[in-house]
């Protein structure tokens, strides 16, 4: 008998325009730990808007991937992959109680609420809760030329997609908690779970495209796309000082919105971007206060992804909102030591401001930062931990 330590649960892929995070965990007992680890930029141009635009260059990024990660081993050849949040749809509905069965009135009421053509889309529901008159629906839809076209990679590829998750859900499951037991519960077909706990808003900040996630009464509410994503604004950056790509993203990450690094240079340029961002925050919260006012006030908003670290942005939104503000922990669902992997996630940026103008007062000297990237983990943890769920029911 050949005893092993390797998991068989399927592989976490979020694969975005830029990058691949790659998340395979194991589970001992009680804890949830990580057997391999990874991530991989793409070159420009093999997806965009999340859609696959060189398919032999992604299965080749995909197998390189696999097959060296930065930590661990991989052990599965089963995946569970994200679609685009931007190509998908996600709502809470209500659909009243009727002889009719559930089932068949569900393909009506997608038809009312999602922005897509029935014939043209999958789509999936779950019960979140069962009330004396009607019944609360999480639907999702995705359509299905996107959802082809990674089922059909995948399959040249020779993996094996178990499950293809709209995105919000996996950030979702990452980030919360009570989201763990929750969809325990929701799986196993317990509809009586009740355990209502924090409201929150989850700000997912991406290379290309930024969401607003509503949670509440233990389900994902609906979903909101704002006007601001780390690409822009590194583009923003480096027009407005006439820096390369590159350093206009080191100005990013090392002075972001601190008044005090490089005179406030970097913080007065993004100005207007913040000020949209906020204003957008302001109505969405205001849309989920009209429409959602039983459930209470968001309590939370938790920040997430590659965007999420820009110095002093939960700080300023806090302010703006008066809310309380944090960086999500893309680690808390896990039995894993805080620093352990500060090799992977722990990334040094240094700017040489003798080559940018930021300043008279800092041209003599460099900054530095060392920035904690586990935020852009966030959806790879999500969809991993989906096979830990359901292995467990």
């Amino acid at each position: 008998m050949i005893l092993t330590n390797n998991s068989t649960r399927p592989i976490g892929l979020d694969i975005s325009d830029l990058s691949i995070k790659l998340v395979q965990l194991n589970k001992r007992r009680d804890k949830i730990k990580i057997q391999a680890l990874s991530k991989l930029n793409l070159l420009p141009g093999v997806i965009v808007n999340g859609e696959i635009k060189n398919k032999p260059e992604l299965i080749k990024a995909i197998k390189k991937i696999i097959a060296n990660p930065l930590y661990g081993k991989i052990s599965s050849e089963e995946v569970v992959a994200c679609l685009p949040e931007s190509k998908t749809f996600i709502k809470l509905i209500e659909i009243q109680k009727s002889p009719n069965p559930l089932a068949d009135i569900i393909g009506s009421e997608i038809e009312k609420n999602v922005p897509m053509e029935l014939n043209e889309i999958y789509y999936d529901w779950q019960i979140i809760k069962e009330l004396a008159d009607k019944y609360l629906v999480l639907i999702g839809a995705a359509p299905k030329n996107i959802v082809n076209q990674y089922t059909e990679m995948f399959d040249e590829a020779r993996l094996s997609p178990i499950a293809l998750e709209i995105e919000p859900i996996a950030i979702a499951r990452c980030l919360l908690k009570e989201e763990m037991s929750n969809s325990k519960a929701i799986m196993s077909g317990d509809k009586t779970k009740t355990n209502a706990g924090f409201n929150y808003g989850i700000i997912d900040i991406g290379a290309n495209h930024t969401c607003m996630i509503f949670y509440s009464g233990d389900s994902i509410l609906f979903t909101v796309s704002m006007p601001i994503s780390g690409e822009e604004i590194t583009v923003k950056i480096s027009q407005a000082l006439n820096l390369t790509k590159e350093q206009a993203e080191k100005a990013k990450i090392i002075c972001g919105l601190d008044e005090n690094k490089a005179n406030g240079v970097i913080k007065d340029i993004l100005g207007d971007t913040l000020k949209n961002l906020v204003e957008k925050i302001r109505e969405a919260i205001s849309f989920y206060e009209n429409y959602f006012q039983q459930n209470g006030p968001l309590n939370q908003i938790l920040l997430c992804g590659g965007g999420a670290n820009i110095p002093n942005l939960e700080k300023i939104i806090s302010q703006e909102l008066s809310l309380e503000v944090k960086l999500g922990d893309a680690l808390a669902n896990l039995s894993e030591e805080k620093n352990k992997f500060d090799e992977i996630f722990m990334e040094k940026h240094t700017l040489n401001l003798k080559a940018v103008k930021l300043g008279s007062e800092d041209k003599q000297k460099n900054l530095s930062t060392k920035q904690n990237s586990s935020a852009t983990f966030t959806t790879a943890f999500g969809l991993a931990l989906r096979g830990i769920l359901v292995d467990e029911l």
